[in-house]
Parts: C-alpha cells; sequence; structure tokens
C-alpha cells in the first residue's frame, strides 16, 4: 500500500498539532526535520511555520541550491538572510504575544535565551516533537529512496564477501566497503562501518580496528548507504571457516528471534510488545543477559528516528507507513558477537523488507 502523504500534508498536521497546542507559530531548526519538510540539504537553515506562511531562512551560500530543492509548498516564502531574528523583527512576522513552539530538545539554552532576547514580546514554548512526529510516516518517495540505499547495500555486501580473506585487517575490509559502496551509488556511509571479528564482535558498536582475521572467525558487518539524503542500515554475520558450535547455536537463536518479531509486526501495535517478541526468544535460550539493546529503531533521514522499537518504550506504538528497523543480537564477552538487521516498512497489509540481501551466516 503506498503513502498518501504529500509535500503539503505535513505542514497541514504540524498547523494542527500547533493549534491543539495553543501555539501561533513554530520553529523548527533540527535540519534534518527541515529536509523532511522542505527537501533543503543544506547545512543552515530556520523554518518558521505560521497559520497561513512557511518562512525559509537560510544564508547567501544557498541561494541557487533552494531554487533547485525546495518543495513548493502552499504559502512558502524565503528568505536569504543571516540575521533571521532580527529579520523577523524588522518585517513584523511575528505579532507581540504570539506564542512561538520551538524544539526544545534541540536548541540549546543559551541559544533559546538569545532568540527570546531578540523576540521581545514573543512567548517561547516548549514543543520538542511537535514537528519531528509528522516525519515518523514515510511517503512513497522516501520509502523508494530508503529502498534504494537498502539495495546499493545489498550489492556492497555481496562484493565484500568475495575480497574478505583471512589475514586482513577488519579496517582493510571496512574501507574497502565503503568504497565499493560508493562506486555503486552510495552518497556516503551512514555511519561509520562496524567491522569486527572474533571477541571483538561482542562490542555491539565496535570500531574496525588493527585486529587481523583468522580461521574461526564469526565477523559482524554492520553499515549502512544513503540515496536522495536517506539511510539504509544493514547488519549481517558471516564466518572465515567453521564457526564454533556455540557461536552456531547462539546464531539460531538471533535469527529465530528476527524472524518471529517480523512476522509479528502489526500497524499501531506496542513498540514494548514488538521488542519483547525477539528478548523473550533470547532470554529463554538462556542469553538474556547478553541482549542489552533494543530491538531497532525508525529509520530515514537519519539513522536513528522515532519511533524506538524497545522494551523501555512503554507507550510507543509502530505506525503504519513508519519504517523500523528489526535487530536482535548476542555479545557473549571474550568470545563472539552477533547481530541480523534488516529495515521493513510497516504496512497496513503487514511488514515489507526493504533489505534484500541474503540472511544466513555465510561461511568463506
Amino acid at each position: 500500500m503506498k503513502s498518501s502523504l504529500t509535500h503539503d500534508s505535513r505542514i497541514r498536521d504540524i498547523r494542527t498539532a500547533m493549534a491543539e497546542a495553543g501555539l501561533d507559530a513554530y520553529m523548527v531548526t533540527h535540519l534534518p526535520t527541515i529536509r523532511y519538510i522542505t527537501n533543503f540539504s543544506g547545512s543552515n537553515a530556520t523554518l518558521i511555520i505560521t497559520k497561513r506562511a512557511v518562512h525559509f531562512f537560510t544564508d547567501d551560500r544557498y541561494t541557487e541550491q533552494i531554487k533547485a530543492e525546495l518543495f513548493p509548498l502552499d504559502g512558502l516564502k524565503t528568505a536569504i538572510e543571516r540575521d533571521v531574528f532580527g529579520y523577523i523583527t524588522k518585517k513584523k512576522l511575528l505579532k507581540d504575544g504570539s506564542q512561538l513552539g520551538y524544539e526544545s530538545n534541540v536548541l540549546s539554552v543559551d541559544m533559546k535565551k538569545s532568540i527570546a532576547k531578540q523576540l521581545k514580546g514573543v512567548k517561547l514554548t516548549d514543543a520538542p516533537n511537535l514537528a519531528r512526529n509528522t516525519t515518523i510516516v514515510k511517503s512513497a518517495t522516501e520509502i523508494a529512496h530508503i529502498k534504494k540505499a537498502a539495495d546499493i547495500a545489498a550489492q556492497a555486501y555481496d562484493y565484500i564477501l568475495g575480497f574478505v580473506k583471512p589475514g586482513m585487517r577488519e579496517l582493510d575490509a571496512a574501507i574497502e566497503l565503503s568504497y565499493q559502496a560508493r562506486k555503486f551509488g552510495s552518497e556516503g556511509d551512514a555511519f561509520e562501518t562496524i567491522f569486527v571479528a572474533g571477541e571483538h564482535g561482542a562490542f555491539p558498536h565496535g570500531r574496525a580496528g588493527t585486529r587481523k582475521l583468522k580461521k574461526g572467525d564469526v565477523i559482524t558487518l554492520d553499515f549502512g548507504c544513503k540515496w536522495n539524503g536517506f539511510n539504509s542500515d544493514m547488519t549481517r554475520v558471516f564466518s572465515i571457516g567453521k564457526p564454533s558450535s556455540e557461536a552456531m547455536k547462539a546464531w539460531d537463536v538471533v535469527t529465530e528471534a528476527h524472524k518471529r518479531a517480523i512476522e509479528s509486526i502489526s500497524a499501531g501495535m506496542s513498540a514494548k510488545t514488538l521488542d519483547l517478541t525477539a528478548r523473550d526468544i533470547i532470554t529463554n535460550a538462556g542469553y538474556g543477559k547478553y541482549f542489552g539493546h533494543s530491538l531497532g529503531h525508525g529509520l530515514g533521514i537519519e539513522v536513528h528516528e522515532m519511533p524506538g522499537v524497545s522494551h523501555r518504550n512503554e507507550k510507543g506504538v509502530i505506525p503504519e507507513g513508519c519504517v523500523i528497523t528489526i535487530e536482535p543480537g548476542i555479545y557473549v564477552p571474550g568470545e563472539f558477537g552477533m547481530r541480523l538487521e534488516d529495515d521493513i516498512h510497516v504496512t497496513a497489509d503487514g511488514p515489507v523488507y526493504l533489505t534484500s540481501s541474503r540472511r544466513d551466516m555465510v561461511r568463506l
């Protein structure tokens, strides 16, 4: 099922939330959220959304870029201006007594004080996720971008399976993977590639280092690619030669938890319930203390977005139209670590895999 989300529908949803919160305007400074709303990919922008206008501010470096990038939003007004709040005051874009919501989880205390000082007569009101909540559900185009990034990652993974050899450093393989992903079309790494072997695999977010690969190593590879600003995120496990029987036992548990969790996904379900579907399998197999992180997270322009797929997310739900990762893992200190991760589009008809790569433990 395709999403009916459009460029203007997010603005409408933000305005609805503004009205419910008693706000006259809302300020967005978080660049990924600005990109969701406007398509702007630059490094400096501020957005002020009022009841009738969308005021977009950036500096002179982006005068030409915004002509090509910005969505044709209803009521869009652009300004090339470095003194944003001086401009707002001068042009009287906000009336005295206006309630201006802002991202209190993004803006520093010092910056808030500076803005309040410049916008005399305007009351700044904490509204941390008012705009960001509208980015959880993805449009059909955004889903296609994530799928393309995932397909590039699958190509890169196939390549690296033919590249890795005993005696090679973890770092050499990670660098080669990034290079080949760029050649396949990725705009860059979604995050620093995790390529860890043997005992290093017990570090869930371990960095590729100078350790050399050897026979019997179980290797955890977690990486992502970018396409049109959107990320993919996948984790695969493979081995050099025959892995230990204990590693294979743990792998069977991880793959069962992964499979059962994805099969259980339904739009609107509890995030905590989804996490526990996988976590209970791992715990019942005796590996509960070796799985500390959440089952997954939202995915899009940022690698980690809402909703958090966690047993700690007591009130969170998994809405129709979002993209989440499912990534159960087991990490045994001094021995090995492993994780299996796929990107999943949550639809009214059930979960849809965006990650196309093989999921078995390949033996090299």
